[in-house]
Formats: C-alpha cells, structure tokens, sequence
C-alpha cells in the first residue's frame, strides 16, 4: 500500500469577482502540530483567521507570526473540496477557509497567513497593533501643533504615512494619548517598526512610553546608510534597560506614547511613520500560531473602497 501522503496549501485572491492572483504557502512546524491535534480530537479552536502582512522575509517552518501583520480578517466560511485527477487516479482532500477583506481596508500586501482564532483580552498580553499613524491629529507635538501626512511615497499600511522631521543635531517627537499596561511583557518580547527612511541624515528613530509627564521608556532604532522602507524589531530589553528613558515609569500605566526622529550634525532628516506592534515572542500556546505563511513573490494592493476575497485551500494528496 502507498502511504506518501502530501499536504499542500495555496491562497487566492479575487477583486471583483475575478481571480487576480495565488501564492503557495510555507505550513509552519506549529501548522503540523495543529492539524495533528485537530485530527487527534485534542484541538477546540474551529474558527481560523486570515492575517494579512508588509514583511518580506522568506518564509520559514519555524514562523511564529507574519513579518509585520496590518490587518486579521475572520474566516466567513469554511467548505470541504474533494478532487481526483482523473488520469491519475489521484484524489485530493482538502478544506477551504474564505474571507472577505472590507472596504475600508488598505494597504500593499506582501505577505498571508492563516492563525486560529482566539479570543485574547488585555490581559493576555499578546501580539498586538499599537498604531498605522493614519490619523495625524491623534499625535501632537508640545505646542499642540499635528504633524503632516503624506502620501508619496506610497505607504504599505493605510493611504498616509505621518511625517516626522527634526534640523541638524536636533530631534523631534509627537505625543499620542494611549493607555497600555505592558507589565506582562517581558524583555524576550519585542516591539516593531514599520517607516520609511527619506535621507541618510537619520541617526535614529525612536519611542518612549510615558506613565507622567517626565517619566518614559526610550527605545531607538538607528538609521540605515541606505533609504527606503524599513522594518525594524528589538527587544523589549532595549526599551526598559535601555539607559535612555527618565525616572522609574509604571509599567501598568503607561497613558502617552511618543515617536519621533533624531538628526544626524550632517543635514536635517525625515522619517515616515506606518506601523508599530508590539509582539509577544517569548510564550507558546498550543492552541494558538501561525498554521501557515506565504510571501508573495509580487504585491497586491488592497485600495480603499473596493472590497477583496481570500480563499486558502489546504489539502491531503494520496
């Protein structure tokens, strides 16, 4: 008797009812685990979700999370799809989970993946976005004057970067009202930055988490030698250790965050802002990861206003 047994993936997108592109996914070793559980009768969590991402990494088994996820869609509908090839003799099993991505979504898409759906609190202190810096007038800086938002060049997350510029040797942040309890975050987790580098005037940028008006955290990421749209991750470490916060803030009450740029003494500088994530990268549920991820060989744009299909099919060949 053949027992080769395969298991293949692939996801499908559609816009307008017409099929525009397909991409072959990775399944993670967490993938594998899940549907051994699944089929084991060991796993209770049914629903799945379809997450969309900006990293471009390659993918790997041992992915835990997209590159820089923007968007987590939930599976609408879920159909068994039976096939056998009929020169073959061939037979496929195979599920299809679909979603639809609304039409107040926009972004470039590099990257898809598909996670259980679980219900998480504040509580549990897991992966999460903190801002797409769409909305200029959520951030201010100390006179109360908002930074502007651009377009050009076009952004991944959303239809506008936020715009920070500072002189030469100077800095420059914008303050944004955000209460965050990160006490259950420890150092091993990580807090990630998706902007675009315009010069290379840039000595770094940064984010502080105030719990007062003179008590922050500071994390900096430094500035590349090249431009271009960056996304950078540290740990957690950097930001509670770093040596550059003031005072001894509370971790449970952290009501400001600010983000902002420092200048190099060769020229004045500017950083456009697009994500920021905080990652939970140190604790691993059995019940819930990343199943499958796949990098698009070319990108999709999801333009606001239109509405966009995702089907993933993954199946059994025997």
């Amino acid at each position: 008797m053949d027992n080769n047994i395969k298991v293949f993936g692939e996801y499908t997108f559609y816009e307008d009812n017409k099929e525009i592109y397909r991409s072959k996914n990775l399944l993670t070793k967490f993938g594998k685990r899940y549907i051994t559980q699944y089929l084991a009768g060991q796993s209770n969590t049914n629903l799945k979700d379809i997450a969309l991402g900006v990293g471009s990494t390659a993918a790997t088994v041992n992915d835990t999370q997209l590159g820089f996820e923007f968007y987590r869609s939930p599976v609408s509908m879920s159909s068994i799809d039976i096939q056998t090839n009929s020169s073959t003799g061939v037979s496929t099993y195979g599920v299809v989970y679909k979603t639809t991505v609304p039409v107040d979504v926009a972004g470039i898409i590099n990257e898809v993946g598909l996670f259980p759906a679980v219900s998480l609190n504040s509580t549990d202190y897991a992966s999460n976005s903190i801002s797409t810096f769409e909305d200029n007038q959520s951030w201010a800086d100390s006179t109360g004057a908002y930074p502007t938002s651009v377009t050009n060049p076009f952004p991944k997350i959303g239809t506008s970067y936020l715009s920070i510029g500072a002189a030469a040797s100077q800095s420059k942040e914008y303050f944004n009202s955000f209460n965050i309890d990160v006490s259950g975050y420890s150092a091993l987790d990580s807090l990630t930055l998706a902007y675009y580098q315009s010069d290379t005037n840039l000595d770094y940028v940064f984010v502080r988490m105030y719990d007062s008006s003179n008590r922050y955290y500071e994390i900096r990421y430094p500035g590349d030698l090249s431009t271009g749209y960056k996304i950078k991750s540290l740990t957690l470490n950097n930001l509670y250790s770093s040596g550059y916060g003031s005072g001894t803030p509370d971790q449970t009450s952290i009501v400001k965050i600010s983000c902002g740029v420092k200048a190099k003494s060769s020229g004045a500088t500017a950083a456009l802002f697009d994500g920021m994530r905080i990652n939970d990268e140190d604790s691993f549920r059995t019940d819930y990861g990343l199943i499958s991820r796949s990098v698009l060989t070319n990108l999709i744009t999801k333009s606001l206003g239109k509405q966009m299909v995702i089907e993933y099919r993954i199946g059994l060949s025997f």
